[in-house]
């Protein structure tokens, strides 16, 4: 299980969160939407030092290369095309084949990365992030920037990896995408917690990061 305990995090004078608690069993996909969700998985993947507060698994500091981070807006070294980004990954691990998740996710491969569409930005951001076969993983809005069809795919994929023994902890600014996928569901608020919700509470929410409706914009 993943322990985050009492974590505050400051930015200045700006406190971003302050006394989160969650108790992330593993395994499972974990849902976050409200104020300070992207905060929170910087914090977790370790590129935000917590001025207070713990993230732990099993008693243990969390291991940095047990993990991979997807951003919300993915960027690339200029002069690397798709194709070269992709090679990175398998120079590392020859045994990966990215081929399945290319056909989820199409991409220009001979396109330079950096200048992508955001939509191909994020489909290659998706495709690294995977191929890298991490035991944890945190997704930052992974449903921003694809079209219908291809949000379909990602929960579908999200299912898969809860089935594979892998623990996700994904953000959202949206309620909808993550019904039927997500285990539980995490809401922020005003620096904290302000609620949690298992699976089968996120149909009968009816809110949708509407004005109005109590989630506050990250």
């Amino acid at each position: 299980m993943i322990t985050i305990d009492s974590l505050r995090i400051r930015e200045g004078k700006r406190t971003l969160l302050d006394g989160v608690t969650m108790h992330l069993p593993k395994n499972a996909v974990h849902g976050v939407v409200g104020e300070g969700r992207s905060t929170l998985l910087r914090a977790i993947y370790g590129v935000l030092q917590p001025e207070a507060g713990s993230i732990s698994e099993a008693g243990h500091p969390l291991q940095h290369q047990d993990m991979a981070f997807l951003e919300a807006d993915p960027h690339f070294w200029p002069g690397l095309t798709a194709r070269d980004c992709i090679g990175l990954i398998r120079y590392f691990d020859h045994k990966v084949n990215p081929e399945a998740l290319i056909r989820r996710f199409p991409v220009p491969l001979d396109a330079q990365a950096a200048t992508m569409s955001p939509e191909a930005r994020k489909h290659l951001g998706i495709i690294l992030t995977l191929m890298r076969g991490k035991r944890i993983l945190l997704l930052d809005d992974p449903f921003r920037e694809l079209a219908p069809e291809r949000i379909f795919v990602m929960q579908q994929l999200l299912l898969h990896l809860g089935a594979e023994e892998r623990t996700v902890i994904l953000t959202s600014n949206r309620i909808t995408p993550l019904e039927g996928v997500c285990d539980d569901l995490y809401l922020l608020g005003g620096g904290g917690v302000r609620a949690r919700y298992e699976h089968y509470e996120l149909g009968q929410l009816g809110c949708d990061g509407e004005p109005g409706s109590g989630i506050p914009e990250n």
